[in-house]
């Protein structure tokens, strides 16, 4: 009875022309929306069909056409009667791509909010933000940059952030030298182009049989937000002097250059140096409009979508920025083969086992 009402809650908010982008906005919406999904991946056809329709016109998930084709076809392969009547009238069969067993059916890890992990080969410690939809950028009301207007509703699934930034000994355990220019084991690496960072990716995954990323640009912000709340800062609202290395930040001796990561207090999610210390790389190609800067969030692992020169994101102020620049929607750009000492990255494990 109570996933009736909840896929029923859904239906009415779809039927009554909810914009994409403007998403259902309360979290009762949000959790009927996260049960929907979950219905849809455990057999439920009525639900695969309503999650297409979800897909296909944006409304509280990121818009997916491919989604939504192969969410029809399953629901029809199993039966479903509404099926091809959704697929005739949404034409689903000019979307390329072929419908695998995995195309958006990945179970959510047993794991809890807070939960860590240690990589051994590099000593990396991971922390698991469960999925959840969040309001990403910034809206009309709030004062910031143009580049990260309008506000967008965002989807996620479940993933396990870099507690800190990368450090120069785990760079090292990985690649033969050390480009940063301040020195140090457990000082962030910097001096590493985006080009440098898909190197190292590519063969600590080789040495682990693990699948390590940059964060997306919306994961990247899901995290400086404690799992996606609405707070402008890591450490939350404003504040005067914040105990974070960055300009105008109480740094505590460290102005000036990187200090090791984890020296100042982690955020509400318990991760490290969100608001300071380097700028992050983001693997999200940046939009020039900043219309569009999430709707890669899900499917831009690999970069297909853009050119191998497209400027990249970065995240995340450095001991160089002004507080502002530490706010977490504050968005900046760089060619994938710029190196500066004020920017590094930190990882997202996709997958422990």
């Amino acid at each position: 009875m109570r996933r009736t009402l909840i896929i029923a809650a859904v239906i009415s908010a779809l039927l009554m022309g909810i914009g994409a982008g403007q998403g259902l906005g309360q979290w009762e919406d949000e959790q009927a929306l996260s049960d929907l999904i979950r219905a849809a991946r455990s057999g439920d056809t009525d639900a695969m069909v309503d999650l297409a329709l979800a897909y296909y016109n944006g409304d509280g998930v990121l818009k997916d056409p491919f989604k939504a084709k192969c969410w029809t076809k399953r629901a029809h392969d199993l039966g479903e009667k509404r099926a091809e009547k959704v697929w005739n009238r949404l034409k689903l069969w000019q979307y390329s791509g072929n419908c695998t067993l995995e195309f958006d059916d990945r179970p959510e890890p047993a794991n809890d909010g807070g939960d860590s992990f240690r990589e051994p080969v590099t000593g990396m410690r991971f922390v698991w933000l469960p999925g959840k939809c969040f309001r990403a950028g910034c809206g009309n009301d709030e004062d910031c940059g143009r580049n990260a207007l309008p506000a967008k509703r965002v989807c996620l699934d479940g993933f396990w952030m870099g507690e800190t930034e990368v450090t120069q000994q785990q760079w090292m355990a990985v690649m033969d030298r050390n480009p940063s220019r301040f020195k140090g084991d457990t000082l962030p690496v910097e001096q590493v182009s985006f080009d440098d960072v898909r190197e190292f990716i590519r063969r600590l995954n080789q040495m682990t049989g693990k699948r390590f990323t940059l964060p997306s640009e919306a994961q990247w912000e899901f995290a400086c937000r404690s799992r996606g709340r609405r707070m402008p800062y890591p450490w939350g609202n404003k504040d005067y002097r914040p105990r974070a290395n960055c300009g105008g930040c109480d740094t505590a001796g460290t102005r000036g250059r990187t200090a090791p990561v984890g020296s100042y207090l982690p955020n509400e999610a318990g991760i490290y140096d969100m608001g300071g210390n380097v700028r992050e790389w983001c693997r999200s190609a940046y939009d020039r409009k900043g219309r569009d800067q999430y709707k890669d969030a899900k499917d831009d692992e690999s970069g297909r979508q853009s050119s191998k020169n497209s400027p990249r994101v970065v995240r995340g102020g450095s001991y160089v920025d002004p507080v502002s620049a530490s706010l977490c929607r504050a968005r900046n750009r760089a060619l994938p083969q710029m190196k500066t000492n004020y920017m590094g990255f930190r990882l997202v494990l996709r997958k422990i086992n």
